[in-house]
């Protein structure tokens, strides 16, 4: 576990109480600001990996888990908020709980756990951007418009790469058992 993608990966985990906290506590610009640490790391573990070949069987567990996690969070802290529609942030959440259990699921089964595609790090990184603007007009700005807008292109974007990610999933372990 010595390497540095791993250690941004629970770094990462460990921010997500700390956000948290912080935003219940209403330190929201303290919170935007750990959940933007939090998704940077999220970037640099996956580019540090592959730069140093410092890939692990436990960060391909860990950096999807810490995913999930971590936008799981903020979503529910998001509608209970009131500052995204449920509607909106329960597209996500299914999306991924839909891939958290998928991905526990073919850990216990030991079924290959397939990367990630540019597709859902495009849909990931614009639903990132749709938070941390809905966090931020929820401080500063009154940019309602903005948040939403992205939220709605993200929506079917995720969408599609959850379903692309299935898809590939199922084809490439039904491939690997024959």
């Amino acid at each position: 576990m010595s390497n540095i993608p791993n250690i941004l990966t629970i770094l990462r985990i460990l921010l997500i109480p700390v956000f948290v906290l912080l935003f219940i506590e209403g330190f929201y610009l303290a919170a935007v600001i750990i959940f933007f640490i939090s998704v940077s790391t999220d970037f640099f573990d996956g580019y540090l990996a592959k730069k140093l070949n410092s890939k692990s069987d436990l960060g391909r567990v860990l950096d999807p888990l810490a995913d999930k996690l971590t936008i799981i969070s903020v979503l529910l802290l998001l509608i209970f908020a009131g500052i995204i529609p449920g509607f909106i942030a329960g597209i996500f959440l299914f999306r991924e709980l839909f891939i958290l259990v998928g991905g526990l699921l073919a850990y216990v089964l030991k079924i290959d756990i397939i990367r990630a595609t540019i597709l859902g790090k495009t849909a990931i990184f614009l639903l990132y951007a749709a938070v941390i603007s809905a966090l931020l007009d929820s401080i500063f700005f009154d940019m309602r418009n903005v948040d939403l807008v992205l939220f709605y292109i993200a929506i079917p974007l995720n969408i599609i790469s959850g379903a692309d990610y299935f898809i590939k999933a199922v084809r490439h372990n039904r491939h690997s058992v024959n």
